[in-house]
């Protein structure tokens, strides 16, 4: 661990963090760029790195754009990644009052608070559940993965049967390839570059970021602009580092809140500020100032998302399991480099992960640093047109797509994951399942085809408590969300009948 420590805070690990949170930063201060599309779009550029300098300039891109995204939304009132709801809602209403540099400090300092205790959380957590991990076989990994994919399709705010329908899309482009059992080829359709399956970081940053860049071609056709940016005056570091010492319980609950729901698979950065921001209302004690620029609503949002990032990275680590569309790219940069995200790699590379840990409380750290000098310098880009931002962006995807097998066809796949995207927006389909499921798809295979292979009848999984508790649980989550919905049409129904 103090190896991994010193190989953390030397220049080059520095640089690369840095590097990491101002690009990060400038990302998500755009609106319609999130910290998803930022970590596919970078991946390859993360090739020419050691594992552990490419997962920390990563590392810095996704808390860097999760952060990134306040600054719009004080500024502007429009957020600059879907995690900056909330801090729209108090943020622009400080701003209004002449409080801009109060808010962008506030926004700082409760990111990098929040960021730092995700980082702690995320040092002494990932080891543990590591280790429980060693002790899973082929049937707690299948169990693992289809509880996974049943949060996904239950607690997404779509429709259940389109969950499960972009379930069913990632587990098919999953399923491309040589069939692991028989080595036959499958779903190849002819094509001899298909024999290895679908290149990852293609389809990823064919989901993510060429979308993006045909979004804001269009708003740029359509003249939609981001409004007008005044000068924004320095924030006083004193000022915020005083409230973070008021509201240090509110920092605290906020930090465990945004970790908790960061652990577990599809609630994303989204949803932590929401709830963050519902329990400090509830808790304090002038809760009529939230929603109207309240400094403490604010703070609580910004804590709980920035702490998010941290948890969503403790199951995939350990498990091998993303905690959010945002960690699941993670798996694409592991792969790339030719490391597998799980128990084992604590026992093959453990440089690597001690050294990612040391660099991730680093990035926090200097992401409150930067935010709270620099948030005002980085609000010009603001400014920038949407068409050349759309440009860069579809140059970036095309080279991206190339240069990780040097191969024409990966970015034909690109596109075709892009026109997949596009497809499944317009009749309502969302794509963290398909993301999911495209990205767990093999684990699943390959355990069954283990779990099979070594199950003579039922009573082998008498032997397995961990994977029977899993499927209780999985049991339940299915049972719940049926009871639920039957209650919410039942009360649909009385109260139609009522009128």
């Amino acid at each position: 661990m103090f190896d991994g420590i010193l190989a953390a805070l030397t220049p080059l690990s520095l640089a690369f963090a840095v590097g990491g949170v101002v690009l990060g930063i400038i990302i998500g201060a755009i609106p319609g760029l999130t910290a998803t599309f930022g970590i596919a779009l970078l991946i390859p550029v993360t090739f020419l790195m050691s594992p552990e300098h490419g997962m920390i300039m990563l590392a810095g891109i996704y808390a860097g754009a999760i952060y990134g995204g306040s600054i719009s939304a004080i500024l502007l009132n429009i957020p600059g990644t879907p995690a900056s709801i909330v801090s729209a809602w108090e943020g622009h209403a400080l701003a209004k009052r002449g409080q801009a540099p109060l808010a962008l400090g506030i926004s700082a300092i409760g990111s990098g608070a929040g960021g730092v205790l995700a980082a702690i959380a995320l040092m002494f957590m990932t080891p543990l559940l590591a280790r429980l991990a060693l002790s899973f076989g082929a049937p707690e990994y299948v169990m693992l993965v289809v509880l996974s994919l049943i949060i996904v399709i239950v607690m997404l705010d779509t429709p259940i049967f389109a969950n499960i329908t972009g379930v069913f899309i990632g587990l098919i482009i999953a399923a491309v390839g040589i069939d692991p059992v028989s080595g036959t080829p499958r779903l190849t359709f002819g094509f001899y570059q298909l024999y290895s399956g679908f290149s990852i970081v293609a389809v990823l940053v064919g989901f993510f970021c060429l979308p993006q860049a045909i979004l804001l071609a269009a708003e740029a056709i359509a003249g939609v602009s981001t409004g007008v940016l005044g000068r924004v005056e320095a924030t006083k570091p004193g000022q915020v580092l005083r409230r973070l010492l008021k509201d240090r319980w509110l920092v605290l609950r906020s930090s465990a809140i945004g970790t908790g729901l960061g652990i577990l698979p599809a609630v994303g950065p989204e949803s932590a500020p929401l709830v963050a921001h519902a329990v400090e209302r509830r808790l304090s004690d002038k809760p009529q100032d939230f929603g109207k620029g309240s400094e403490s609503g604010l703070l609580s949002a910004e804590t709980s998302v920035s702490a998010n990032v941290g948890g969503s990275l403790i199951p995939l680590l350990a498990l091998g399991i993303p905690g959010s569309g945002a960690a699941a790219i993670f798996i694409g940069a592991l792969t790339l480099h030719g490391l597998r995200p799980g128990p084992l790699l604590f026992t093959e590379r453990p440089e690597v992960m001690y050294t990612f840990f040391a660099g991730f409380l680093a990035v926090n750290i200097l992401m409150m640093i930067i935010g709270l000098f620099g948030a005002r310098y980085l609000a010009l880009l603001l400014r920038l047109p949407k068409a050349a931002i759309a440009t860069y962006i579809t140059l970036f995807s095309i080279f991206g797509a190339y240069a990780v097998n040097n191969s024409i066809f990966d970015v034909w796949v690109m596109m075709g994951a892009a026109g997949l995207v596009v497809m499944l927006g317009v009749i309502g389909i969302p794509i963290l399942p398909v993301v999911l499921a495209f990205i767990l798809g093999g684990v699943l295979e390959n355990n069954l085809a283990i779990m099979q292979a070594r199950a003579s009848d039922w009573t082998y999984f008498l032997g397995r408590p961990i994977a029977l508790g899993l499927l209780a649980v999985c049991l339940l989550l299915v049972f719940a969300t049926m009871w639920r919905r039957l209650r919410n049409n039942a009360k649909v129904f009385e109260k139609q009948a009522a009128e």
